[in-house]
């Protein structure tokens, strides 16, 4: 059992095919809503991904016909997106259980495999799978408002989702951070409120020493409000970001920075083009088309504490936005006190963050046009300590290493 947004990476899909060839039950839904337009250029944009998923299913020889049990569309809900990307596996010899789930934020997609960073997550757990199976299910059904609604029939439909949704989860959305189990906890979506979305801040906030985010699309304002009143006492955030964090034009809100006075470090996806420093020609997947909307940082996962001893890791399809809480289908997973999955999550993070938290800085400075004396060159005298001093935020950070968990 798939579930998929965009799934049109050819390998893949071919792979299922060759599946269906021998024989597996393989049952797929895709987004497939109608939302071609016309631009005010005169431009006709088909329908996305629904185009290119079904003409790359028609290209390997799998049959789209819904008839035939095999692809299974999600049209209804127009306005929002059937964003997971998860696989079930269901074995036995009657071929009814639930063992295994593949999940995390990658498209099947070109631009998702080869030109973002993203996240595959193998989960062997029987009861998770189990419950993947069952919120499979209730989506291949296609359910929500459908175009021919009206807005009463809209808000009824919607609502009806998002109560089926949440009692697949015993009313998780009420519980404590703090209270959420050892071991893994599936959350989907979409859901009433943002009592999740609070929940994942809130373990951010409360973290002991560090807390580490991925956020493709900005900084939530609930992130902010949590993290603004922070102070030289709390724990060091990692923030890794599609693209700088400034004021824009198009914003209500009035822009509320968050840096260092927060112990907020931040990066963010940048290529340097610059013909001094390019050793190696650098370029980005929108130059190269794989992507448009996300070019550099598409995972979305949050650490808490994945030095200490009881870590948390939470993976999944979901931007963390109301929009991934309220309206989207999505799926994410808590995991709990996995010291080996944290140590694996975090390794990666620091990859990532250390890759472009230079290409950041060099080339912020660049546009601020940096004065001599804050040159980015090494300093020639030990003056470069100051900012090691103790309870700077750079001391927090070599810190941090000495209360990692000795294990």
């Amino acid at each position: 059992m798939g579930c998929f947004y965009e799934f049109h990476y050819e390998p893949v899909v071919k792979a299922f095919k060759t599946a269906i060839d021998k024989g597996v039950n393989v049952k797929i839904i895709i987004d497939a809503k109608v939302n071609e337009y016309t631009n005010k250029k005169g431009e006709f944009f088909e329908s996305f991904p629904r185009k290119e998923n079904l003409d790359t299913l028609k290209s390997v020889g799998i049959s789209i016909d819904p008839s035939d049990g095999i692809i299974y569309y999600r049209e209804a809900k127009k306005n929002d997106i059937q964003h997971n990307k998860f696989i079930v596996l269901i074995e036995n010899s009657e071929g009814n259980t639930p063992t295994q789930v593949w999940t995390g934020s990658t498209n099947i997609s070109l631009g998702g495999i080869h030109g973002q960073t993203n996240v595959g997550h193998w989960i062997r757990n029987s009861e998770v799978a189990g419950k993947y199976e069952s919120y499979w299910k209730l989506l291949s059904n296609d359910p929500g408002a459908r175009g021919g609604d009206d807005a009463a029939t809209k808000k009824v439909k919607n609502n009806a989702l998002k109560k089926q949704v949440e009692a697949l989860q015993k009313n998780i959305q009420f519980m404590s951070w703090n209270d959420i189990p050892q071991g893994i906890t599936p959350v989907f979506s979409p859901r009433s409120g943002l009592s999740m979305l609070e929940t994942y801040v809130k373990m951010m906030d409360k973290s002991n020493n560090i807390a580490c985010i991925t956020l493709a699309f900005g900084i939530n304002k609930i992130i902010k409000d949590y993290l603004i009143d922070n102070t030289n006492e709390d724990h060091i955030s990692f923030l890794l970001l599609e693209k700088e964090d400034k004021p824009t034009k198009k914003s209500k809100e009035p822009f509320r920075y968050i840096g260092a006075k927060q112990n907020v470090y931040k990066s963010w996806g940048a290529y340097i083009d610059d013909e001094l420093y390019n050793w190696a020609k650098e370029t980005s997947t929108r130059s190269l088309k794989l992507n448009q909307h996300v070019a550099y940082i598409h995972s979305k996962f949050l650490l808490v504490d994945p030095l200490g001893d009881d870590p948390i890791v939470v993976s999944g399809s979901a931007n963390f936005s109301e929009a991934s809480t309220n309206d989207n289908d999505e799926n994410m997973v808590i995991i709990r006190g996995n010291q080996r999955v944290a140590d694996i999550y975090f390794t990666e993070f620091n990859r990532i963050f250390n890759h472009y938290y230079f290409r950041a800085v060099y080339n912020n400075a660049k546009e601020k046009k940096r004065t001599e004396s804050e040159s980015l060159f090494l300093k020639p005298d030990d003056s470069w300590l100051i900012k090691y001093s103790f309870g700077k935020l750079r001391y927090k950070r070599v810190e941090m290493i000495s209360k990692m968990t000795g294990y």
